[in-house]
Formats: structure tokens, C-alpha cells, sequence
């Protein structure tokens, strides 16, 4: 005989709260690049939305608000913008800029403009600016760019932002598309030098004659380069660098020279100065690390996470491997000031570690490839895979054991903003129909659950106190507040 299902809505803490401003706006989170948002993530796998959007492989996720914004890699010349609501999982538009002829390239988000490249390896590819709310095109530059396609621009403090051209890096007036300043560059691969910004400085690693990497400090008032330091081999003859560096919350550069070991610089003004150099092994082309909540810096090593001590480059914790191809580890770093760090494997998982690489909870998503776990400043996490998006939730769950046939029920959040969703352990057990009643009786919504993840869409209801009714010979009646 059917059960009937018994839902105790109980407060959790609101999805939504824009009281921070860490959005994902460039690869690394924010002008440093080092991965770390001032906000909480989900301790738990709780999926808020997933859709199912064509496309071959995952790519870097932008958010800003309540916008975010990617690559839909269908082939080589059908790869559109696309642009979803972040709490609702709402298409809001898409866009194909190049005429078939090659990829959408979007490199950054910021001030409610998406940049985006068209993205045809011709060398001299065209930059554009388009209005979040619509998709709406706001300037064509008449400087041409060459990034990679795993490349994104960062920003100076005004909203300019930083992207390579052929043998140069780009200054870009954010409200016009004009160049500001360029200087030359000297990449190990071209469109793989990606600047990082901390105060009036922006730091890149580029190639000496010999093939040694080293890294410039640039004055980003003027694009003059004021010193550099040269990163030395510990194994020599590795992989080439493809990696951003980063800069930590106190100035620190942190450079990747993959396969080879993790260097820390200071900069002093007049000078960088070597701080400590790691060992590392195995290549992990694309990667990026972040900063931790507690400042250590997390990276990639034989397949693994590393924690390093941001003092001494002392290793702390490794993570046991989480990679199939420990020589072709495509590791997405991230971090959120509850003490999590979340990583993509490059392969087909999500994962969020403690500070100390113990594994919390993990997610598949078929081939991630360079999509990171990017944080909204609501907290919200989101990554892209093949024909996949999804985006967890910050917000509490609660969960009732042997409600239905000995399965448990999550649902969230409550108060609700726009969406209630339900979450079940078994999707083949699940058949009750609902009522929502208003505080004068009349009935709002009704519908079925059926499904492993339920969505009520309050999105049309009034501000209020309400009352879900569940099941159907006997009743249950449970309060529901809609903010």
C-alpha cells in the first residue's frame, strides 16, 4: 500500500545572498587568479539544477550575479556563448559570433559585459564586448587577440582588462574595446602567457633564449616591464608551460612549471626574490591551482593534490590520485572560506576536499576538461561537462531517513526564494501528488512528484506563508515560506 509522504519543511539558511562580490569573472576567480572566494560552499553534493546542453566536452564556466556564462563546444565550428540564470538553470540567450567558421570563444565577465574572442586560430582573432542581460552586442575592437581556448582575460581594479595578442599583452579599455598599451611577450606556447594582477602590478611567465621560463613584472599603468626572475629546472627537458600563475592574498607569486616543481617569488618593489621551490612531478597541462581558506597553496603532483606550506614549500597533505592519466592531469583548483577546496580532475569528476585533502563528497560529470568548479557570490559552485552543467547549492539540507520505502528525501531551501526542490534516493519508488494551499485555502500550485529531483517552481507565487500537501488518502500538511 502507498505510504504517505511526510515532508518537514524546516529553516535553512536563504539560497541567495548577495552580501559578497567573489564572482567567477576570469579563470582563478578573480585578478590574482588564486581560486579563493570569500563565501561558503556546499559541504555536501547538493544539486540545485543540471541541464543538458549539446556539447562534446566541458570548458571554463564565468559567472557574475546571477548570470553565468560558457562554451558549448559542439565541433569545431559550433561552439556558441551560452548564458543561464545560476539559481534557476534558465536558458536566458546564446550566441554564435564567428559565422560557422569557428568557436565563441568567451574570456571574461565582468560590469555586466561578456568578453568574447572569435575564435578562429587565425593569430589576429576579433574581440568583442556583449551586454549580459540579452546577448546584444556592444563594441567590436579594432585590436586583435590570440589567446588559447583555455585562456580568460583578468581585470585592473577600473574593469580594463589583460588578454595576449600575437607576441603581446594587451591593456583593453572595458567600455570602448580600445588599447591602452601593449608590450612584448615571449610565450613557450603562443596564447598560454595569462596575466595576473595584484595591486598596480601584473606578473606573467614567458621563455628566455635556452628555453628557460621566467617571470616579468609589469607595471600595468604603462605595460613597461620593471624586472623579472628566472624559475629554474628541477627536471630539465619537461613539459612546456601552458599553467597561469597565481598571486596569493599577500603578494606572493606562485608559479607552476608543470612536471617540474611549484616556485614562490616575493616582490619587493625593486625586485622578485626566490622564496622556495617544490618538486613536482607529472604533467598537468592547462591546470590551475588556487590559495586555500588558511593560505597554503594547493597543486598538482603524479596525479594527486599537494597542500604546500606557504612559508617554507613544505609538502603538508597529498590527496590520494584522482586521475586516470596521472601525465595528463588537467587539475581545476578552487577554494571557498568555509574551509573547502574544490577540484576537476580534467576526466569525469567534481570533488570538494577538507583543508586537509580528506575527499567530502564528489560528483561525476563526463569530460570536464578545463571546466573548474566556478563560485558564484552566492555561493553557488558550477562546472560543465558533455552535454552537462551543474550547479550545487551552498544552502542546508536536511534530510528524513525511511519515509518511503526505507529511501531518505532531501529538499531545499526553505525559505524559498523562487524554486523548492526535492531530492530522493530512488527515483523508481516516487509517486505522491501535492497541493499548495495560500492562508485562505485556495489551492496555488499542484502537480506529481516522480522524479529522483522534484522542482515546485514558486517563481509565480506570492510573497508568503504557505502549505504543502502531500500524499492522497491520507494527508500530511507542512509550512512552506516563500521570501
Amino acid at each position: 500500500m502507498k505510504k504517505t509522504l511526510i515532508l518537514l519543511i524546516c529553516s535553512v539558511s536563504a539560497l541567495i545572498s548577495f552580501a559578497q562580490t567573489s564572482d567567477w569573472n576570469n579563470g582563478g576567480g578573480n585578478p590574482a587568479r588564486n581560486g579563493l572566494a570569500n563565501v561558503d560552499g556546499p559541504q555536501k553534493d547538493s544539486l540545485l539544477w543540471q541541464a543538458s546542453p549539446a556539447g562534446i566536452f566541458g570548458m571554463p564556466m564565468f559567472i557574475e550575479g546571477n548570470k553565468l556564462v560558457t562554451m558549448r563546444f559542439r565541433s569545431a565550428t559550433n561552439a556558441p556563448i551560452v548564458c543561464y540564470d545560476l539559481t534557476t538553470g534558465e536558458l536566458l540567450w546564446q550566441k554564435e559570433i564567428t559565422g560557422s567558421t569557428g568557436r565563441s570563444l568567451p574570456i571574461g565577465f565582468r560590469n555586466n559585459q561578456v568578453y568574447a574572442v572569435r575564435f578562429t586560430e587565425s593569430l589576429h582573432d576579433t574581440l568583442y564586448a556583449f551586454n549580459a542581460d540579452d546577448g546584444s552586442r556592444l563594441w567590436t575592437s579594432e585590436t586583435t587577440v590570440d589567446p588559447s581556448i583555455t585562456a580568460s582575460a583578468t581585470f585592473a581594479s577600473n574593469g580594463d582588462f589583460f588578454i595576449e595578442s600575437y607576441f603581446k599583452m594587451n591593456r583593453i579599455n572595458h567600455l570602448t574595446g580600445e588599447l591602452i598599451w601593449n608590450t612584448p611577450i615571449m610565450p613557450f606556447v603562443l596564447g598560454h602567457v595569462e596575466l595576473s594582477v595584484y595591486n598596480n602590478t601584473g606578473y606573467v611567465l614567458e621563455q628566455v633564449s635556452g628555453g628557460y621560463a621566467y617571470v616579468a613584472a609589469i607595471d600595468l599603468a604603462n605595460g613597461h616591464k620593471k624586472y623579472s626572475h628566472i624559475i629554474n629546472d628541477t627536471h630539465p627537458g619537461g613539459g612546456l608551460p601552458q599553467c597561469p600563475l597565481m598571486v596569493g592574498t599577500d603578494g606572493t607569486i606562485y608559479v607552476q612549471k608543470q612536471g617540474d616543481n611549484i616556485t614562490a617569488l616575493t616582490d619587493d618593489g625593486s625586485q622578485l626574490n626566490l622564496l622556495w621551490e617544490t618538486e613536482i612531478f607529472g604533467n598537468s597541462p592547462f591546470s590551475q591551482m588556487c590559495i586555500g581558506s588558511d593560505g597554503s597553496v594547493f597543486a598538482p603532483s603524479a596525479g594527486t593534490i599537494i597542500k604546500i606550506d606557504p612559508l617554507n614549500g613544505h609538502i603538508i597533505n597529498t590527496s590520494e590520485v584522482i586521475s586516470t592519466h596521472p601525465d595528463l592531469f588537467q587539475l581545476r583548483l578552487s577554494a571557498t572560506q568555509n574551509d573547502i577546496v574544490f577540484a576537476t580532475n580534467g576526466e569525469s569528476t567534481v570533488y570538494a576536499f577538507s583543508l586537509d585533502l580528506h575527499e567530502l563528497w564528489s560528483d561525476n560529470v563526463p569530460d570536464l576538461n578545463t571546466s573548474g568548479a566556478a563560485i558564484g557570490s552566492n555561493g553557488l559552485i558550477a562546472v560543465s561537462g558533455a552535454h552537462t552543467v551543474k550547479v550545487y547549492t551552498s544552502a542546508e539540507f536536511t534530510a528524513i531517513s525511511e519515509v518511503i520505502n526505507n529511501q531518505w528525501i532531501e529538499y531545499y531551501p526553505n525559505p524559498v526564494i523562487d524554486k523548492l526542490y526535492l531530492h530522493f534516493s530512488n527515483a523508481n519508488l516516487i509517486s505522491y501528488n501535492y497541493n499548495i494551499y495560500d492562508q485562505t485555502g485556495k489551492v496555488v500550485l499542484s502537480g506529481n512528484l516522480s522524479d529522483e529531483i522534484n522542482m515546485i517552481d514558486l517563481s509565480n507565487v506570492s510573497v508568503g506563508i504557505y502549505f504543502l500537501v502531500v500524499g492522497d488518502n491520507v494527508k500530511q500538511t507542512f509550512k512552506v515560506i516563500k521570501n
